[in-house]
């Protein structure tokens, strides 16, 4: 998964949502399972979600800005 944020040649398409939306639920999971002693990793993967989540919307708002043509492969 090349996050834009990352990597200045990731792109992002419709058919990518569910994996970027999966890697957000999947992070929020464990971090609600991440005990006290974990700030490190609970840090750690909370900004993976977030990031994820920001692809999500981005995506999202592409899509509905531009009547779903947003490069539907």
């Amino acid at each position: 998964m090349c996050d834009s944020a990352r990597c200045p040649q990731a792109t992002h398409h419709p058919c990518h949502r569910p994996v970027w939306a999966s890697a957000a639920a999947s992070s929020k999971v464990f971090i609600g399972k991440i005990g006290r002693s974990q700030e490190a990793e609970k840090a750690r993967l909370t900004v993976e979600a977030e990031q994820a989540d920001h692809v999500v919307a981005i995506d999202a708002a592409l899509v509905t800005a531009t009547g779903g043509a947003h490069g539907d492969q």
